[in-house]
């Protein structure tokens, strides 16, 4: 079975049931496969072939999933954009996919139509309700024929591209397989409770990152899928009321949102039968207060998009943590069923329980390397198959991974990845930094956030909002830093030049000892 084929299977036996709802709008099984067919096609008659990369820029709405199917039954291979990043960072993603055509609405056409007209090869942007006669999603589905082009599709095809931020403060991309992302359907059915047509999922998070990985064992089932096109916490809690949803994906920023929402304690939420938080860590307060509101239905994951899932934090783990030991709430869970867990040195070599090192992940959902970069895949794989995750952390005697740390300096905010080097990049260009580093401090809101420590030119000057505003203009408001500390030393270096991250960030998030540290989150 791959990805293809259990599309076609899915929307042929659940034809007449509602795959999709936003707002007052529905689409069937058979709708969606009709449309799904139809993209297909479209794409055929623009001179598009399998195998050939195909971007999505947009926001949750009716036409996601048809995007996300019709591209996977094409052979083509879907690179998902995220409206908050900056016009920059899709020019670069788009230029090294190789992206021939890109599906985008009107309004993100508007704001990015300059960068995208420089990508070399990009040679089809395909509008939703495109204005002035330009490439016109429906009419292009309209035209477009309903027969299956039943295109060869195999399970070594690559079915996506995952961009996540590089140490570099570029972008890089790990390749996914037909096969390989079957696997991670295959784990999160396992993981979550056995799912029926009876279940509604509530697509409150963004399709382009972690809600969509539990989407084709949805599909499988005949689940319905609620979406969001943006998540507002009051919105959310009216949905899963309303709409009766049992299943959703947040980030713990979501999952904070709605337990501090005024509505939390009078809305109807007993519908719930699973609630899975992921792409970042979480508080072991918003965990205790989450399970007093949802009750036992919260199940934490963790993983990378290199590698998922990795762990799982029970409802069982939930109650354990809330009742009896407090410490399994710091927890991210024991390895899930086919996934291994390993704990490495500096020299590849396992530890002992309790003894911190990096996490190496072994699952058959994993990365078949990352895209055009042979020496980025050789640093993250190591000879037996393992994911090196540069996250640092440890087993306890049980089996449970705890996160301590990040081995290199990646910030995880609200879920999204952040690099520091991108941030300094971008303030490095401003005409008044001399020098720029930035660290995370935490957050109460999004777990942490990035901070940056300016030094500037001599005799020159700049505010902190000034250059705040410099870094959204080039980056996007999710990258840009939360507050700007300025110094007038020099920042700590090695003997070899190396930056010293550490001491700076300890000077706004003080290390504990190494025995009571973790990673925690919103």
């Amino acid at each position: 079975m791959i990805i293809a084929d259990l599309i076609r299977r899915s929307c042929a036996q659940h034809a007449a049931l509602v795959a999709v709802k936003h707002h007052d709008r529905t689409q069937t099984y058979a709708q969606l496969w009709d449309r799904s067919v139809r993209l297909v096609n479209a794409l055929r008659s623009l001179g598009l072939q399998p195998g050939d990369r195909v971007a999505t820029l947009a926001p949750n709405s009716l036409t996601t999933l048809e995007a996300m199917t019709g591209l996977a039954l094409g052979g083509y291979v879907r690179t998902a954009l995220h409206g908050m990043n900056a016009a920059d960072a899709h020019a670069y993603m788009l230029a090294n996919a190789g992206a021939r055509a890109l599906i985008t609405t009107a309004e993100l056409h508007r704001r990015f139509a300059d960068a995208f007209a420089d990508v070399p090869g990009l040679e089809h942007v395909i509008v939703q309700d495109a204005p002035d006669g330009g490439l016109d999603y429906e009419s292009l589905l309209a035209a477009a024929g309903t027969d299956d082009a039943k295109a060869p599709v195999t399970g070594d095809s690559l079915l996506h591209l995952a961009y996540s931020s590089g140490s570099s403060g570029r972008p890089k991309a790990s390749m996914h397989s037909h096969r390989s992302w079957m696997h991670v359907t295959a784990d999160h059915a396992l993981m979550l409770p056995r799912l029926t047509a009876q279940d509604t999922y509530l697509a409150a998070a963004p399709l382009t990152h972690a809600a969509s990985t539990v989407i084709y064992a949805l599909l499988a089932r005949g689940c319905r899928v609620v979406v969001m096109d943006q998540f507002d916490a009051g919105l959310a809690l009216e949905l899963i009321e309303r709409e009766r949803c049992t299943v959703t994906v947040m980030v713990p920023t979501m999952l904070r949102m709605i337990v501090d929402h005024e509505s939390a304690n009078t809305a109807d939420l007993s519908s719930l039968r699973a609630v899975l938080y992921a792409g970042a860590p979480i508080s072991a307060g918003t965990a205790r207060r989450a399970r007093d509101l949802l009750g036992d239905v919260l199940f934490q994951t963790y993983g990378q998009s290199e590698c998922l899932p990795a762990t799982s934090l029970t409802p069982q783990d939930h109650a354990e943590g809330a009742l009896s030991n407090a410490a399994l709430l710091r927890s991210a869970g024991r390895p899930c069923l086919n996934s291994s867990v390993r704990i490495l040195d500096d020299d590849g070599n396992d530890l002992d329980a309790a003894q911190i090192g990096e996490i190496a992940v072994h699952t058959d959902g994993r990365m078949l390397g990352i895209h055009g970069d042979a020496e980025a895949t050789s640093a993250r794989l190591t000879p037996d198959g393992y994911v090196r995750t540069r996250d640092s952390g440890y087993l306890d005697e049980r089996g449970y991974l705890y996160v301590v740390d990040r081995k290199d300096d990646m910030i995880i905010s609200g879920g999204f990845n952040i690099w520091p080097a991108e941030i300094e990049n971008a303030l490095g260009q401003h005409a008044a930094v001399e020098d720029v580093v930035v660290v995370a401090v935490p957050h109460a809101k999004w777990g942490e956030t990035p901070h940056a420590v300016v030094r500037l030119r001599e005799h020159a000057a700049a505010t902190g909002q000034e250059l705040i505003d410099f870094c959204r203009d080039k980056l996007g408001s999710m990258k840009k830093p939360t507050a700007i500390a300025f110094t007038v030393d020099p920042f700590p270096r090695t003997d070899l030049g190396k930056l010293r991250r550490r001491e700076i960030r300890d000077q706004f998030w003080p290390s504990g000892p190494a025995d009571a540290r973790n990673i925690t989150g919103a």
